[in-house]
Protein backbone atom coordinates (compact mmCIF):
# COMPACT_ATOMS: atom_id res chain seq x y z
CA UNK A 1 0.00 0.00 0.00
CA UNK A 2 1.06 3.24 -0.82
CA UNK A 3 2.69 6.21 2.22
CA UNK A 4 -0.89 7.27 4.23
CA UNK A 5 0.48 10.74 3.57
CA UNK A 6 0.52 10.54 -0.24
CA UNK A 7 -2.89 11.68 -0.40
CA UNK A 8 -5.87 13.17 1.90
CA UNK A 9 -7.01 9.47 3.56
CA UNK A 10 -5.27 10.59 6.21
CA UNK A 11 -7.98 13.20 6.82
CA UNK A 12 -10.73 10.70 6.25
CA UNK A 13 -9.40 8.40 8.62
CA UNK A 14 -8.91 11.44 11.19
CA UNK A 15 -13.23 11.56 10.60
CA UNK A 16 -13.21 7.71 11.05
CA UNK A 17 -15.19 6.14 15.49
CA UNK A 18 -12.20 5.35 17.33
CA UNK A 19 -11.60 1.88 17.24
CA UNK A 20 -12.88 1.60 13.64
CA UNK A 21 -9.91 -0.85 12.50
CA UNK A 22 -10.51 -3.09 15.52
CA UNK A 23 -13.91 -3.71 14.84
CA UNK A 24 -13.41 -4.89 11.35
CA UNK A 25 -11.58 -7.98 12.83
CA UNK A 26 -14.12 -8.06 15.35
CA UNK A 27 -17.11 -7.94 12.95
CA UNK A 28 -16.00 -10.80 10.65
CA UNK A 29 -14.87 -7.51 8.04
CA UNK A 30 -11.41 -8.55 8.17
CA UNK A 31 -10.06 -12.26 9.33
CA UNK A 32 -6.91 -12.18 7.25
CA UNK A 33 -4.73 -10.40 5.27
CA UNK A 34 -4.74 -12.22 2.01
CA UNK A 35 -5.49 -9.80 -0.83
CA UNK A 36 -5.60 -6.60 2.01
CA UNK A 37 -2.59 -6.04 4.10
CA UNK A 38 -5.04 -3.89 6.81
CA UNK A 39 -8.81 -2.80 7.22
CA UNK A 40 -7.29 0.71 6.08
CA UNK A 41 -7.13 -0.88 2.64
CA UNK A 42 -10.14 -2.66 2.76
CA UNK A 43 -11.92 0.18 4.00
CA UNK A 44 -10.53 2.48 0.86
CA UNK A 45 -11.67 -0.07 -1.54
CA UNK A 46 -15.27 -0.70 -1.07
CA UNK A 47 -15.65 2.88 -0.54
CA UNK A 48 -14.23 4.12 -3.75
CA UNK A 49 -16.66 0.72 -4.71
CA UNK A 50 -19.47 2.98 -3.23
CA UNK A 51 -18.85 6.33 -4.65
CA UNK A 52 -17.90 5.28 -8.33
CA UNK A 53 -20.11 3.79 -11.28
CA UNK A 54 -19.83 0.48 -12.52
CA UNK A 55 -19.02 -2.89 -11.04
CA UNK A 56 -16.13 -4.70 -8.77
CA UNK A 57 -14.08 -4.97 -11.65
CA UNK A 58 -13.78 -1.57 -12.32
CA UNK A 59 -13.19 -0.83 -8.98
CA UNK A 60 -10.20 -3.48 -8.44
CA UNK A 61 -8.75 -1.70 -11.71
CA UNK A 62 -8.71 1.28 -9.85
CA UNK A 63 -7.30 0.00 -6.46
CA UNK A 64 -4.29 -1.39 -9.21
CA UNK A 65 -3.90 1.78 -11.08
CA UNK A 66 -3.72 3.99 -7.79
CA UNK A 67 -1.08 1.17 -6.04
CA UNK A 68 -3.59 0.69 -3.82
CA UNK A 69 -3.99 -2.66 -3.59
CA UNK A 70 -3.60 -5.70 -6.07
CA UNK A 71 -6.78 -7.35 -6.03
CA UNK A 72 -9.82 -9.12 -8.43
CA UNK A 73 -13.11 -8.06 -8.61
CA UNK A 74 -14.06 -11.42 -7.06
CA UNK A 75 -12.10 -10.69 -4.11
CA UNK A 76 -13.91 -7.06 -3.31
CA UNK A 77 -17.33 -9.02 -3.63
CA UNK A 78 -16.17 -11.62 -0.79
CA UNK A 79 -15.09 -9.11 1.31
CA UNK A 80 -18.66 -6.86 0.35
CA UNK A 81 -20.67 -10.55 1.07
CA UNK A 82 -19.05 -10.17 4.80
CA UNK A 83 -18.19 -6.58 5.48
CA UNK A 84 -22.04 -5.56 5.98
CA UNK A 85 -21.79 -5.86 9.87
CA UNK A 86 -18.46 -3.78 9.69
CA UNK A 87 -19.60 -1.02 7.68
CA UNK A 88 -23.37 -0.58 9.75
CA UNK A 89 -21.24 -0.24 12.59
CA UNK A 90 -19.14 2.55 11.58
CA UNK A 91 -22.46 4.30 10.09
CA UNK A 92 -24.24 3.62 13.26
CA UNK A 93 -21.48 5.71 14.80
CA UNK A 94 -20.67 8.36 12.56
CA UNK A 95 -24.62 8.96 13.46
CA UNK A 96 -24.79 8.93 17.01
CA UNK A 97 -22.25 11.72 16.97
CA UNK A 98 -25.18 14.11 15.64
CA UNK A 99 -26.91 13.56 18.97
CA UNK A 100 -27.30 17.34 19.68
CA UNK A 101 -27.95 19.25 22.63
CA UNK A 102 -31.76 20.94 22.67
CA UNK A 103 -32.27 24.28 20.46
CA UNK A 104 -35.46 25.87 20.89
CA UNK A 105 -36.80 25.54 24.81
CA UNK A 106 -35.58 22.29 25.56
CA UNK A 107 -36.86 20.84 21.93
CA UNK A 108 -34.44 18.86 20.00
CA UNK A 109 -35.86 19.10 16.60
CA UNK A 110 -35.43 16.64 13.98
CA UNK A 111 -37.35 14.90 10.32
CA UNK A 112 -38.20 11.39 10.69
CA UNK A 113 -39.18 9.74 6.77
CA UNK A 114 -37.86 6.75 4.41
CA UNK A 115 -36.93 6.48 1.23
CA UNK A 116 -36.94 3.31 -1.43
CA UNK A 117 -34.14 1.33 -2.76
CA UNK A 118 -34.42 -0.48 -6.48
CA UNK A 119 -32.84 -3.60 -7.59
CA UNK A 120 -30.85 -4.48 -10.42
CA UNK A 121 -32.58 -3.31 -13.93
CA UNK A 122 -35.38 -1.26 -11.63
CA UNK A 123 -37.33 -4.78 -10.66
CA UNK A 124 -39.04 -3.07 -8.10
CA UNK A 125 -37.86 -2.32 -4.49
CA UNK A 126 -36.16 -4.53 -2.26
CA UNK A 127 -34.84 -1.62 0.70
CA UNK A 128 -36.12 0.67 2.55
CA UNK A 129 -33.87 3.27 4.28
CA UNK A 130 -35.55 4.78 7.57
CA UNK A 131 -34.18 8.32 8.40
CA UNK A 132 -33.60 10.66 10.92
CA UNK A 133 -32.19 14.11 10.67
CA UNK A 134 -31.49 16.47 12.91
CA UNK A 135 -32.96 19.82 12.07
CA UNK A 136 -30.36 21.67 13.54
CA UNK A 137 -27.32 20.76 11.67
CA UNK A 138 -29.44 19.32 9.07
CA UNK A 139 -27.27 15.94 9.37
CA UNK A 140 -28.00 12.35 9.77
CA UNK A 141 -28.78 11.76 13.76
CA UNK A 142 -30.00 7.91 13.09
CA UNK A 143 -30.60 5.48 10.44
CA UNK A 144 -31.94 1.90 9.95
CA UNK A 145 -32.31 -0.48 6.67
CA UNK A 146 -34.73 -2.79 6.18
CA UNK A 147 -36.04 -5.08 3.49
CA UNK A 148 -39.00 -3.74 1.29
CA UNK A 149 -41.60 -5.51 4.38
CA UNK A 150 -40.10 -2.95 6.83
CA UNK A 151 -43.06 -0.50 7.14
CA UNK A 152 -42.69 3.51 8.29
CA UNK A 153 -43.11 3.71 12.34
CA UNK A 154 -42.35 6.32 14.45
CA UNK A 155 -41.31 4.16 17.22
CA UNK A 156 -38.28 2.84 15.29
CA UNK A 157 -36.45 6.08 15.80
CA UNK A 158 -34.39 5.84 19.14
CA UNK A 159 -36.01 8.93 21.39
CA UNK A 160 -34.58 10.78 24.11
CA UNK A 161 -36.16 13.42 26.38
CA UNK A 162 -36.76 16.70 24.47
CA UNK A 163 -36.63 15.09 20.78
CA UNK A 164 -39.38 16.30 18.74
CA UNK A 165 -40.02 13.87 15.17
CA UNK A 166 -41.53 15.10 12.95
CA UNK A 167 -42.98 13.62 10.16
CA UNK A 168 -45.68 12.79 7.03
CA UNK A 169 -49.09 11.52 7.32
CA UNK A 170 -47.91 7.45 7.53
CA UNK A 171 -46.69 8.19 10.82
CA UNK A 172 -49.87 9.05 12.29
CA UNK A 173 -50.36 5.67 14.13
CA UNK A 174 -51.26 5.46 18.08
CA UNK A 175 -49.14 2.94 19.27
CA UNK A 176 -45.84 4.66 17.71
CA UNK A 177 -46.93 8.12 18.59
CA UNK A 178 -47.66 6.64 22.65
CA UNK A 179 -43.73 5.04 22.26
CA UNK A 180 -42.59 8.20 21.43
CA UNK A 181 -44.09 9.67 24.33
CA UNK A 182 -43.36 7.31 27.28
CA UNK A 183 -39.70 7.79 26.17
CA UNK A 184 -39.67 11.80 26.56
CA UNK A 185 -40.06 12.62 23.17
CA UNK A 186 -42.52 14.66 21.05
CA UNK A 187 -44.01 14.39 17.73
CA UNK A 188 -45.95 16.67 14.70
CA UNK A 189 -47.45 14.16 12.34
CA UNK A 190 -49.36 15.55 9.22
CA UNK A 191 -53.06 14.28 9.55
CA UNK A 192 -55.08 12.88 6.56
CA UNK A 193 -58.55 12.73 5.66
CA UNK A 194 -59.24 9.64 7.37
CA UNK A 195 -56.93 9.29 10.45
CA UNK A 196 -57.46 7.01 13.24
CA UNK A 197 -59.93 7.46 15.38
CA UNK A 198 -60.01 10.72 17.99
CA UNK A 199 -62.10 12.30 20.55
CA UNK A 200 -62.37 15.59 21.63
CA UNK A 201 -62.27 16.96 25.46
CA UNK A 202 -65.72 15.82 25.93
CA UNK A 203 -65.06 12.27 24.62
CA UNK A 204 -67.05 12.88 21.70
CA UNK A 205 -65.58 11.61 18.20
CA UNK A 206 -63.78 13.94 16.48
CA UNK A 207 -62.82 14.23 12.80
CA UNK A 208 -60.59 16.93 12.07
CA UNK A 209 -60.83 17.80 8.04
CA UNK A 210 -64.96 18.55 9.37
CA UNK A 211 -63.72 20.69 11.94
CA UNK A 212 -60.80 22.57 9.91
CA UNK A 213 -63.55 22.94 6.69
CA UNK A 214 -65.18 25.47 9.04
CA UNK A 215 -62.18 27.81 9.17
CA UNK A 216 -61.57 31.11 7.28
CA UNK A 217 -58.79 30.91 5.16
CA UNK A 218 -56.29 32.01 6.88
CA UNK A 219 -57.61 30.92 10.29
CA UNK A 220 -55.63 28.69 12.71
CA UNK A 221 -57.36 25.83 14.34
CA UNK A 222 -56.11 24.18 17.41
CA UNK A 223 -58.52 21.52 19.18
CA UNK A 224 -57.24 19.45 21.91
CA UNK A 225 -57.93 15.43 21.59
CA UNK A 226 -56.72 11.90 22.33
CA UNK A 227 -55.76 9.91 18.82
CA UNK A 228 -57.04 6.86 19.94
CA UNK A 229 -55.84 3.10 18.84
CA UNK A 230 -58.63 0.23 18.30
CA UNK A 231 -56.91 -1.57 21.43
CA UNK A 232 -57.24 1.18 23.63
CA UNK A 233 -54.20 2.94 23.44
CA UNK A 234 -54.44 7.03 24.00
CA UNK A 235 -52.19 9.51 22.70
CA UNK A 236 -53.42 12.78 23.84
CA UNK A 237 -52.49 16.00 22.12
CA UNK A 238 -53.78 18.50 19.67
CA UNK A 239 -54.99 18.93 16.23
CA UNK A 240 -53.80 22.30 14.66
CA UNK A 241 -55.23 23.08 11.11
CA UNK A 242 -55.08 25.83 8.75
CA UNK A 243 -57.50 26.67 5.73
CA UNK A 244 -55.42 27.18 2.54
CA UNK A 245 -55.77 29.83 0.03
CA UNK A 246 -57.89 29.21 -3.46
CA UNK A 247 -54.87 28.66 -5.36
CA UNK A 248 -53.03 26.55 -3.19
CA UNK A 249 -56.33 24.88 -2.34
CA UNK A 250 -57.08 24.22 -6.07
CA UNK A 251 -54.17 22.75 -6.82
CA UNK A 252 -54.07 20.27 -3.80
CA UNK A 253 -56.78 19.24 -5.22
CA UNK A 254 -55.76 18.81 -8.85
CA UNK A 255 -53.44 16.58 -7.43
CA UNK A 256 -55.56 14.40 -5.46
CA UNK A 257 -57.95 13.84 -8.39
CA UNK A 258 -54.94 12.82 -10.59
CA UNK A 259 -53.55 10.46 -8.47
CA UNK A 260 -57.10 9.24 -8.14
CA UNK A 261 -57.54 8.64 -11.94
CA UNK A 262 -54.29 6.68 -11.80
CA UNK A 263 -55.72 4.32 -9.19
CA UNK A 264 -59.07 4.44 -10.94
CA UNK A 265 -60.45 5.90 -7.76
CA UNK A 266 -63.28 8.36 -7.43
CA UNK A 267 -62.37 10.66 -4.36
CA UNK A 268 -65.34 11.24 -1.61
CA UNK A 269 -66.29 14.17 0.33
CA UNK A 270 -63.96 13.90 2.83
CA UNK A 271 -60.62 13.62 0.89
CA UNK A 272 -61.80 16.87 -1.33
CA UNK A 273 -62.10 18.48 1.82
CA UNK A 274 -58.99 17.98 2.77
CA UNK A 275 -57.31 19.83 -0.19
CA UNK A 276 -58.76 22.73 1.50
CA UNK A 277 -57.10 22.59 4.46
CA UNK A 278 -53.61 21.76 5.99
CA UNK A 279 -54.32 19.99 9.13
CA UNK A 280 -51.49 18.56 11.48
CA UNK A 281 -50.99 16.23 15.45
CA UNK A 282 -48.83 17.28 17.78
CA UNK A 283 -48.32 16.16 21.39
CA UNK A 284 -46.84 19.17 22.25
CA UNK A 285 -49.22 21.24 25.10
CA UNK A 286 -49.88 24.78 23.90
CA UNK A 287 -48.00 26.26 26.84
CA UNK A 288 -44.88 24.90 25.29
CA UNK A 289 -45.60 25.79 21.44
CA UNK A 290 -48.50 27.91 20.19
CA UNK A 291 -50.87 26.52 17.05
CA UNK A 292 -48.46 29.03 14.78
CA UNK A 293 -45.37 27.77 16.13
CA UNK A 294 -46.49 24.07 15.19
CA UNK A 295 -46.77 24.75 11.87
CA UNK A 296 -43.38 26.74 11.26
CA UNK A 297 -41.70 23.58 12.98
CA UNK A 298 -43.12 21.67 10.42
CA UNK A 299 -42.21 23.42 7.46
CA UNK A 300 -38.61 22.18 8.26
CA UNK A 301 -40.24 18.78 7.36
CA UNK A 302 -38.61 19.15 3.45
CA UNK A 303 -35.54 19.21 4.65
CA UNK A 304 -35.26 15.37 4.73
CA UNK A 305 -36.32 15.39 1.48
CA UNK A 306 -33.64 17.26 0.39
CA UNK A 307 -31.05 14.86 2.27
CA UNK A 308 -33.09 12.00 0.25
CA UNK A 309 -32.56 13.87 -3.03
CA UNK A 310 -28.67 14.54 -1.79
CA UNK A 311 -28.59 10.34 -1.47
CA UNK A 312 -30.06 9.18 -4.79
CA UNK A 313 -29.04 11.85 -7.07
CA UNK A 314 -25.22 12.80 -6.35
CA UNK A 315 -24.47 9.45 -4.42
CA UNK A 316 -26.14 7.35 -6.45
CA UNK A 317 -27.87 5.05 -3.38
CA UNK A 318 -31.00 4.59 -5.42
CA UNK A 319 -30.68 1.66 -7.45
CA UNK A 320 -28.22 -1.56 -6.77
CA UNK A 321 -25.91 -2.45 -8.62
CA UNK A 322 -25.88 -6.43 -6.97
CA UNK A 323 -28.18 -8.93 -6.61
CA UNK A 324 -26.83 -10.84 -3.47
CA UNK A 325 -28.47 -9.48 -0.49
CA UNK A 326 -25.19 -9.44 1.43
CA UNK A 327 -23.69 -7.93 -1.25
CA UNK A 328 -26.47 -5.33 -1.59
CA UNK A 329 -26.96 -4.41 1.76
CA UNK A 330 -22.87 -3.29 2.34
CA UNK A 331 -22.87 -1.76 -1.04
CA UNK A 332 -25.71 0.12 0.85
CA UNK A 333 -23.94 0.42 4.41
CA UNK A 334 -20.70 1.39 2.21
CA UNK A 335 -22.82 4.59 0.46
CA UNK A 336 -23.80 5.54 3.79
CA UNK A 337 -20.43 5.32 5.30
CA UNK A 338 -19.45 7.94 2.25
CA UNK A 339 -22.47 10.36 3.42
CA UNK A 340 -21.67 10.48 6.71
CA UNK A 341 -18.27 11.41 6.00
CA UNK A 342 -19.06 14.41 3.50
CA UNK A 343 -21.40 15.39 6.15
CA UNK A 344 -18.53 15.54 8.92
CA UNK A 345 -16.29 17.15 6.45
CA UNK A 346 -18.45 19.83 5.78
CA UNK A 347 -19.45 20.49 9.22
CA UNK A 348 -16.02 20.33 10.32
CA UNK A 349 -15.71 23.29 7.69
CA UNK A 350 -18.57 25.32 8.65
CA UNK A 351 -16.82 25.62 11.78
CA UNK A 352 -15.15 28.03 10.23
CA UNK A 353 -17.70 30.34 8.62
CA UNK A 354 -20.07 33.16 10.20
CA UNK A 355 -22.61 31.77 7.99
CA UNK A 356 -24.74 28.75 8.28
CA UNK A 357 -28.22 27.05 8.93
CA UNK A 358 -29.62 27.69 12.08
CA UNK A 359 -33.11 26.64 13.17
CA UNK A 360 -32.14 27.97 16.62
CA UNK A 361 -33.08 31.25 14.93
CA UNK A 362 -36.81 30.36 15.48
CA UNK A 363 -37.94 31.22 18.70
CA UNK A 364 -40.98 30.87 20.89
CA UNK A 365 -43.00 34.41 20.58
CA UNK A 366 -45.75 33.90 22.67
Amino acid sequence: MRDRLDDEWRVIETLLPSGWEEAARARGAFERSREFESPCELLRVLLSHASHEGGTRSTAARAKASGLAAVSGEAIRKRLSTAGEWLGWIASELSNERRATPVLGGLRPKAIDSTTIEGPGAKGTEYRLHYVIDLASLQCDWHELTDVHGGERIERAPVSPGDLLIGDRNFLQPVGMRSVLDRGGHTIVRVRANHPRMLDARGRSFVAVEKAAKLKVGQVGDWQVDLVSANGVVVPGRVIALRLPAPLAARSERRMRKKARRKQRTPGKAALLATQVFMLFTTLTADVAPAQLVLDLYRFRWQIEIAFKRLKQILGIGHLPHKVPRIARSWILAKLVVALLLEKLHRNGSAFSPWGYELGRLRHAG
